[in-house]
């Protein structure tokens, strides 16, 4: 049974005391994020759009700029990509034990960054084609495979093609009340606009901690009922 209200009530109490290394992260991932955006940024603003409209050569520097932001956009990507699957390792650890957790159990993330990259793409393929049908089916799709990177951090030894197929199989009949489990969060969201986006570095730990806790749920379940195996997962 999926019980959202457990879940986020549980990551409340496994956070208490162990906020400060969360925290860290997020304002970390922000910041990087972030500062990939400022060339392209600032030298944008230099010109106005009368100047890009009667002036050539603002139009070939803006090209050139725009190149530049699009390859830095790219990097942003990859690295934001690298940051996401190193986190999920921590929230994974705090939820096996209430053993502190360390910033380095975040860098030991990061040497699985090539299995990080490829897990996004094969997503990002999926969901593009599905997408191409419906967004409707691209979003579904999304949360079918919203399991992969837990699933990649507890058993690397499995190809990613498998986890995609174990993500679905665990995901099923839940993707309605993952997808409602992740709107419940929206008020939060909204209060931390008051806070000129500060409070999201505690309300990202809340909910990743959340969906974390929801992630062993449904595995345990799909274990549990046969939909997958013990063997499915070595």
């Amino acid at each position: 049974m999926f019980d959202r209200v457990k879940y986020k009530k549980f990551a409340k109490v496994q956070l208490k005391g162990r906020w400060t290394v969360p925290v860290l992260i997020c304002l970390l991932s922000v910041v990087v994020a972030s500062l990939f955006n400022i060339p392209g940024f600032a030298k944008a603003s230099q010109y106005s759009i009368y100047d890009a409209l009667n002036n050539p050569d603002v139009m070939i520097a803006l090209s050139g700029r725009a190149r530049l932001t699009s390859i830095l956009g790219l990097i942003s990507s990859i690295v934001v990509t690298i940051f996401a699957y190193a986190e999920i390792g921590v929230y994974l650890k705090m939820s096996r034990s209430p053993e502190p957790v360390f910033f380095s159990d975040f860098i030991e993330g990061f040497s699985r960054a090539l299995d990080a990259i490829l897990i996004a793409l094969w997503q990002f393929l999926w969901i593009w084609l599905w997408s191409l049908l419906l967004f409707i089916p691209g979003i579904i799709k999304s949360i079918a495979y919203s399991q992969m990177i837990y699933l990649s951090h507890e058993y690397p030894n499995v190809s990613i093609r498998k986890l995609m197929k174990i993500s679905m199989a665990i995901t099923k009949g839940h993707k309605g009340e993952l997808f409602i489990m992740d709107l419940s969060f929206l008020g939060w969201a909204f209060l931390c606009a008051f806070t000129f986006g500060i409070g999201t570095l505690w309300l990202t730990p809340y909910m990743n901690m959340s969906f974390t806790n929801a992630y062993h749920a449904m595995l345990k379940e799909a274990l549990d009922t046969g939909r997958i195996r013990m063997e499915d997962l070595q």
